[in-house]
């Protein structure tokens, strides 16, 4: 890949940029602005309940309603500390709306430019735009960045709940559907990591060589001979030599590759793994993809195949199907359940405590004190 815009000049970027049509920063992506300014309004309100809640706690419990010299100054004290923080906080509320930084605006410049250059498109999407173990989430999934081409994409995966954790991903197209494979990376392996679905491991099968000792395997009841032909020696060593980090999913007519690891592509790193699966190891997958057929579907048998070949040298069903065993690997995936969801309304609670809260009670502080005598 053509990587030379991830260390060109500042200035050359800009000019770059400039001229290029603009490309808007998701709204649902924050900037460091405005995750300061949420600290800065939490924080405000939390200082708001203390000072005023504390003060009318006094005036009601110890003072019994009345507002003594001693609660009288701290209240104007108080006042007029937050009064020159709310006016620092409504500054730094515009200073949050402003067009991104130089410096933030020239990371993603630079890899959306490398992207451009290479044949790829720069597309968040709020949305899963593929099937996958790594967008398989009750509560939905967000890809950003994302860069795509005809039939491929990469970028990231970040599912909507708090804690998630975001993959790396490679996406292609190939020419027919595969059975439901799933090559589990060794070199992953530890706290944390691995796969995001648990795999049933009656499904596991052992391969030639030392294949084995880079990935786990995993196939349908019964299409054991389909993930030989599918992975033959030649795609096991380009899996084991350029795409080893990986984890691999082919489900339907698309292969993945994925990993745990938030990767935002201004690291010359990320994008040279990206190129040596797609140049050594999808064309491969892709020449095998077009001569696999899954001779369990009716119509797709051998008998039926050397039969239309006497009339089309060449036949192929037009368009090939997996038989219902071979579509789907029996995995748990603790992601789609309702435990994500509950997490998510949790969360919502939560942020949404940390404004209400503070907020309800330092205005009950601030009314005992105004009420007092």
């Amino acid at each position: 890949m053509d990587l030379r815009w991830l260390d060109a000049p500042a200035d050359e970027v800009a000019a770059a940029l400039a001229s290029a049509a603009p490309r808007p920063r998701p709204d649902w992506v924050p900037t460091g602005r405005q995750v300061l300014l949420h600290v800065n309004n939490t924080v405000l309100l939390w200082a708001l309940f203390v000072v005023f809640f504390s003060i009318g706690v006094a005036v009601d419990g110890y003072g019994d309603g009345t507002v003594g010299p001693r609660e009288a100054t701290a209240f104007w004290w108080a006042v007029g500390v937050f009064v020159v923080w709310f006016t620092l906080t409504v500054a730094l509320w515009r200073w949050s709306l402003q067009p991104l930084a130089t410096r933030a605006r020239l990371r993603q410049g630079r890899r959306e430019l490398t992207a451009l250059v290479n044949g790829f498109r720069p597309e968040a999407s709020g949305h899963a735009t593929f099937a996958s173990l790594v967008t398989d989430h009750s509560v939905g999934v967000r890809e950003y960045p994302r860069f795509v081409a005809a039939g491929a994409e990469f970028g990231t995966v970040r599912a909507r709940a708090p804690r998630a954790r975001p993959w790396q991903y490679i996406l292609v197209r190939l020419a027919s559907p595969l059975p439901h494979l799933v090559l589990d990376s060794r070199r992953n392996d530890g706290w944390g990591a691995g796969l995001p679905a648990a795999v049933a491991r009656h499904q596991q099968l052992s391969l030639e060589g030392d294949f084995d000792r880079s990935f786990r395997t995993f196939a349908p009841d019964g299409y054991g001979p389909d993930a030989l032909y599918v992975l033959t020696p030649d795609v096991m060593g380009a899996l084991v030599d350029h795409a080893a980090d990986f984890d691999v999913e082919m489900r339907d007519d698309t292969v993945v590759f994925f990993r745990q690891l938030d990767a935002d592509y201004t690291r010359a790193a990320d994008w040279e793994r990206v190129d040596a699966a797609l140049t050594h190891v999808v064309p491969r997958l892709a020449a095998l993809s077009r001569l696999y057929v899954d001779e369990r579907v009716p119509g797709q048998g051998a008998v039926e195949i050397s039969a239309a070949a006497r009339e089309v040298a060449t036949w192929r069903p037009p368009s090939p199907l997996i038989g219902r065993d071979g579509r789907r690997l029996d995995a748990r995936t603790p992601q789609t359940g309702r435990l994500p969801v509950i997490a998510k309304i949790t969360w919502i609670v939560v942020r949404t405590g940390l404004y209400v809260v503070p907020g309800v009670f330092a205005f009950a502080g601030f009314m005992s004190i105004v009420d007092g005598r």
